[in-house]
């Protein structure tokens, strides 16, 4: 075997966490940097294996406290090492002991400086050049964050070896992926470089493929790319065999339920069963403490649930594990915040809680449940509970760093600051504020402190919080920023702008939202176009600049925004039918049909955007499309508005495009369309509008083509009978002219009808006496007011005429 191949094998064990293969000949310092990573000792790579930290020379360490510049240093170290793979596996340590740190505890017991230069005189100077140097796109690192400079080498190294080594392109990525979840919003720079790392990685084992594709999978749900999540995802689960259903089985919730209910459940079958370590350490669970609600559902005991017992307990592979952890949180990213939808990501996580065999699986797995029960209130306090016991653990030694890192990378578990985070904001939902705004405080999120000061109804106590700070730093971009959103003061956020030299992007975001707000439009364009050009990864900025460009007709600035949007969310119906009106008014209508085919797959119950579509696909062509419209339009609106429902001017265009065979955009005939026309009329509109002349006059048009001469006539005296009843006939002159008119139309239809044959007899033999008596009764009920009219007169002649014929 070659060496390529051997280290290879080395590469591998390292991303899977599997020990070595005894029979593979490997160098001696190999072996023990891989050994000590799996079993997470860091520290001895990091003091005793890496050359880059070992070797560092007198000036360097100097240069090094005097600047922090830890990049310098790294870069210097890397110009020396020739040892590619103990390179990699120094930047894995790097990481690995920087999540340690933030994410998974234990907590270490040296700083970075102490690594470096065996004092702390640096820590300081890192730190500070570290907030900068790892921010991207005009958002900050979170300035707590502990060791960063472990992180900074760690990215420095691990992309110094991309494309030497088979498996560093991967974790660069895991680095890179890391550093994304420091800052306070998704950036573009991220986003690009983490894509084109995870296409640099080529693997063909499976189990690599297996890990490569869930972790994309779970970068794309972070960025909120859904549909490229679950594509991951099911990638994943294809390679790993690994096989799910949910299915509904009969059981119980409460201790005192008398009667089996349908329960959802979640059906799993590993393909290679994972061996049960039943001594494993486990996450403090917190019991439910409630007199009627049982804690996970007592399903039946019948031959099928008994058959199924494997399938809904039996052990899983714990990256099958994983895999239904992510496919849960895909569920939560891909449906609106519901019950029901609580409801169907129980199932994922109760069957992960059967047999959790790995501490931090277990753990993720835990904070679902939190998350799914703290809006019940029988499982509030408990969720309240487990998830401040989940927050305490990081500080607990009750299992190893080998068995916390094992499968860190393949969940999306948040760090312990968010965590904390998410227990405040916990508090704040149940009122505890006092003890949310402590938690704040010491994690220093002023922007959250402030909101609960505004709770409590102290808004002097925010901004007194506020002055403090600002006096402490001055010059801070973000205080700046929160203490303009509280005072509602444009100087505040332009100042946060200029002391940031105009990278602080949430300044212009803010100050643009302002403007817009103002109706000041050309103001916010150039605000958000600034913020933008900085992280351009902001769907709802883009969406703003869209409508502002819109007001002032900027048609090409709204066009780019609008464009944007859709690329980042391609779900975004509003989005796509604003692009409508958009190309419309560039005079770009075949583009503008395709925004709102689009807009009207996702809001397919919005009547608006269905009429915009009825009326862009005639303009195109589209007639099939457009019939399709306007049965749309008719099934939302016609119980509140009747027969205003249909647009009597496009239902006419679409009847003469059969009748006359208009060339529709793809040079095909009309009259194929017939049949949708025939189906529109008589199944979509007269089934449920009928009190329309306009309707009925075209339906007659159309029967009349159909040489249906008999219906056509019918339609005719329906259209006339909607309209005779009016009692306005008697006192409105205006009304009265339109429904003579209508009457005399009727009857033409009867003269033109009456004498054809149809079916081997006429179509109306008595068509005179039906003319004479519509003409009379109108003329009876109006005689004693318009009988001096010209309308009048134009009646009693063709009722003349009538008896002259």
């Amino acid at each position: 075997m070659s060496t390529d191949d051997t280290l290879r094998a080395a590469e591998h064990a390292l991303i899977l966490n599997q020990p070595l293969d005894e029979k593979k000949q490997l160098p001696g310092p190999v072996v023990e940097a891989v050994q000590d990573i799996l079993q997470g000792r860091y520290t001895k790579v990091l003091r005793e294996s890496s050359p880059i930290f070992t070797t560092i020379d007198e000036p360097a360490i100097k240069a090094l406290i005097a600047s922090g510049d830890i990049d310098a240093l790294v870069d210097q170290q890397l110009a020396k090492s020739d040892n590619d793979f103990i390179t990699l596996a120094t930047g894995i340590a790097c990481l690995n002991a920087f999540v340690q740190t933030n994410w998974t505890g234990p907590l270490l017991d040296w700083s970075v400086s102490e690594l470096l230069t065996h004092t702390k005189d640096a820590d300081e100077k890192i730190h500070t050049h570290c907030l900068t140097s790892l921010s991207a796109d005009g958002e900050p690192v979170y300035h707590l964050t502990q060791r960063l400079g472990l992180l900074a080498a760690a990215k420095r190294i691990l992309l110094h070896v991309r494309g030497k080594l088979s498996t560093a392109s991967f974790w660069a990525m895991r680095a890179v992926f890391i550093q994304q979840q420091l800052l306070d919003d998704h950036t573009a720079s991220l986003q690009q470089l983490l894509f084109d790392l995870a296409d640099e990685c080529d693997f063909k084992e499976a189990d690599l493929r297996i890990r490569l594709d869930l972790e994309l999978g779970l970068i794309c749900s972070y960025f909120g790319k859904d549909k490229e999540t679950y594509e991951k995802l099911q990638s994943a689960q294809a390679v790993s065999g690994f096989q799910w259903s949910m299915t509904g089985r009969l059981g119980r919730r409460t201790k005192h339920q008398t009667f089996d209910v349908t329960q959802l459940v979640l059906l799993a079958e590993s393909k290679g069963e994972e061996e049960k370590r039943e001594e494993a350490q486990r996450p403090e669970f917190v019991e439910l403490q409630d007199d009627t609600l049982l804690d996970n559902v007592a399903f039946t005991k019948n031959e099928q649930n008994d058959e199924e017992e494997s399938k809904r307990k039996g052990n899983l592979r714990i990256i099958d594990q994983c895999l239904l952890l992510a496919f849960c949180l895909n569920i939560k990213n891909t449906n609106p915040e519901h019950g029901l939808t609580s409801e169907e990501m129980k199932p994922y996580v109760a069957r992960v809680l059967e047999n959790a065999n790995n501490w931090m699986v277990h753990t993720m797995a835990l904070l679902h449940k939190t998350r799914l029960e703290a809006h019940k209130s029988r499982t509030v306090e408990r969720s309240a509970l487990q998830l401040q016991a989940l927050v305490d653990q990081i500080k607990v030694e009750d299992s190893t760093v080998e068995e916390r890192m094992a499968y860190f990378y393949d969940l999306l578990l948040p760090s312990k600051w968010d965590m904390e985070r998410e227990l405040a904001k916990r508090f704040v939902s149940l009122g505890v504020l006092r003890t949310a705004v402590d938690i704040f405080e010491r994690l220093e999120m002023w922007e959250e402190v402030v909101s609960c000061y505004q709770l409590l109804e102290q808004p002097t106590k925010a901004k007194q919080v506020l002055q403090r700070l600002m006096d402490e730093t001055p010059d801070s971009p973000k205080l700046l920023c929160i203490l303009g959103d509280v005072e509602q003061d444009p100087e505040l956020w332009q100042k946060a702008w200029e002391v940031s030299g105009h990278r602080f992007a949430r300044a212009m975001r803010t100050l643009g939202a302002h403007y817009y707000r103002q109706q000041k439009f050309e103001e916010s364009i150039e605000c958000y176009q600034k913020a933008l050009a900085i992280n351009p990864l902001f769907e709802g900025s883009w969406y703003v600049l869209g409508c502002a460009g819109m007001q002032v007709e900027q048609w090409e600035v709204s066009l780019r925004a609008f464009q944007r949007v859709v690329a980042l969310d391609n779900e975004q119906a509003e989005a796509w039918n604003n692009l409508s009106s958009i190309y419309i008014h560039l005079d770009r209508k075949p583009d503008a049909f395709l925004a709102l085919k689009q807009a009207t797959k996702l809001k397919f119950d919005n009547w608006r955007m269905w009429q915009n579509l009825l009326i862009v696909a005639c303009d195109v062509g589209q007639f099939s499309d457009a019939i399709w419209a306007m049965q749309r339009v008719v099934e939302l609106r016609w119980d509140k508005v009747r027969e205003d429902a249909v647009d009597t001017q496009v239902l006419q265009m679409l009847v003469d495009n059969v009748i006359q065979n208009w060339k529709d955009a793809f040079e095909r005939d009309g009259v194929r369309l017939a049949k949708h026309v025939q189906r529109l009329l008589e199944e979509v509109i007269l089934t449920r509008i009928t009190n329309s002349p306009e309707i009925w006059r075209i339906v007659a048009k159309f029967y009349i083509w159909q040489q249906r001469y008999t219906d056509a006539l019918e339609a005719s005296v329906k259209g006339y009978r909607a309209v005779m009843h009016d009692a306005r006939i008697e006192t409105d002159q205006q009304v009265f002219d339109r429904v003579a008119t209508l009457a005399m139309e009727t009857v033409d239809m009867y003269e033109t009808m009456g004498d054809k044959e149809q079916d081997g007899k006429p179509v109306c033999a008595d068509w005179k006496y039906q003319s004479r008596l519509i003409l009379k009764g109108l003329m009876g009920r109006v005689r004693e007011v318009f009988e001096d009219t010209d309308t009048y007169e134009r009646l009693k002649d063709r009722l003349d005429d009538l008896k002259r014929a």
